[in-house]
């Protein structure tokens, strides 16, 4: 490996660190966001480098040095910029126990969720980012259930837990239920504390699950999105099992030749924009930031050529490559920051993009002060933020409109509805 591969894996493992010693003691999702995009910046490349892919596609396109000497400067100057604005006043320092006295409150939301989950599909397209904000106010009901002294309450996170891994293998789209797996074990972990070895072996299982879905994953999305009439969840418990077993899952021929890394891997879409850019693509110039802090900050009918979520068009612009029409691929920010700003200016800008997320987390923090039950809203606003492959304009609209929504919320039920929260 090379000096910065090397630098490179030495700061995700401290990153990795710093996430394992918060959990329990508070809320790492900074910390979380940091790792993923350490292990599919960084970390997944490296094993590509070391063993290469055979896919037409799915590859590097430029050599460790010229990938390593951009991405992990970049986010090591990333990393450094988010732990250093948030060292001292990071963490909320509350017990979460008072969120029993919320148990009433907790249903409510959790309630508004189930309803929009239900009636969510007969509102207007345009309505489409509100209802999805509100159709995941359930997993922040049960959230704030879980603290709940009523045993049967309680029950609904757990229930959550299920309903997502059910939804999941109906769709075959399995990116949420890790996610908010993953915020709930936080909230787990902060009730009930357990020992660093209870938490390591909780993640050596979550990645062993993580990685045999991997290998099924295309095999069982061949079969459910082509109509497959029996039960879904048996064959993925058969597929699982028979991956287990084999490691032969027989998925599409398009996919029998990507391994689980090219599929983790966000660097092979990172090398290709520093392959292409500025060779076929002259450097953007902040064009795209511009444009994503437009689409965060005004409506459509306010901005009627705001950019559209979907990485269709930034994909091929950045990379030169071209995708299939329905295809959903993100260049990442730290892709989208080389794009516009070259290597220098985009270690620049991932510098401000770190201290910003950061100011972000102390402004929620002094929320969660005020209010307790802002803390279960945490991983809903943050759901996209964490999201290693997501480019700027998904994650900044997400980020700033989910805010303005649960600020809105908790504004209209302290008003309208007498909501107290000094209990």
């Amino acid at each position: 490996m090379e000096t910065w591969s090397y630098i490179g894996i030495i700061t995700v493992i401290f990153v990795a660190f710093k996430f394992v010693k918060r959990l329990g003691k508070g809320l790492p999702i900074l910390e979380l966001m940091l790792l993923i995009a350490g292990l599919q910046w960084i970390v997944g490349p490296i094993v590509e480098y070391a063993s290469p892919s055979t896919h037409w596609k799915y590859y590097m396109y430029v050599t460790e040095v010229s990938y390593m000497s951009f991405v992990v400067p970049a986010y090591l100057i990333f990393c450094l910029s988010v732990f250093l604005t948030i060292r001292k006043k990071g963490d909320f320092n509350l017990n979460l126990e008072v969120l029993k006295n919320y148990s009433s409150y907790g249903l409510v939301i959790f309630l508004i969720g189930v309803a929009f989950e239900l009636l969510g599909s007969a509102l207007p397209r345009s309505l489409g980012f509100l209802v999805f904000i509100l159709l995941n106010f359930k997993f922040v009901g049960a959230i704030i259930l879980f603290y709940s002294e009523n045993k049967k309450l309680k029950r609904v996170f757990y229930l959550a837990i299920i309903y997502l891994l059910l939804v999941a293998i109906s769709k075959a789209l399995f990116h949420d239920f890790i996610l908010w797996s993953m915020f709930f074990y936080m909230f787990y972990a902060l009730k009930y504390k357990p020992a660093i070895r209870t938490i390591v072996l909780t993640f050596v299982i979550g990645i062993f699950f993580a990685l045999t879905l991997q290998t099924v994953k295309a095999a069982f999305r061949m079969q459910v999105w082509n109509n497959y009439s029996g039960n879904k969840l048996e064959l993925f418990v058969n597929l699982m099992m028979t991956s287990l077993i084999t490691e032969e899952t027989n998925g599409p021929e398009s996919d029998d030749e990507i391994g689980v890394n090219v599929r983790l891997n966000q660097g092979w879409i990172i090398s290709a924009i520093l392959d292409n850019m500025p060779k076929n693509q002259d450097y953007l110039n902040g064009s795209t930031i511009k444009d994503a802090v437009f689409a965060s900050v005004l409506p459509r009918f306010l901005n009627p050529n705001k950019a559209k979520a979907g990485g269709q068009e930034n994909f091929a612009l950045f990379t030169g490559l071209s995708i299939s029409e329905g295809v959903s691929m993100g260049i990442s920010i730290i892709g989208e920051a080389y794009g516009n700003f070259a290597t220098s200016g985009g270690m620049i800008f991932m510098g401000i993009w770190g201290f910003f997320l950061g100011r972000v987390w102390l402004f929620l923090i002094r929320l969660i002060r005020n209010n307790v039950l802002y803390i279960a809203f945490i991983p809903l606003i943050f759901l996209q933020v964490i999201k290693a492959e997501t480019e700027l304009v998904v994650v900044l609209n997400h980020l700033i409109k989910s805010m303005i929504v649960v600020m809105l919320f908790f504004w209209f039920v302290k008003k309208q509805l007498r909501w107290s929260f000094n209990k």
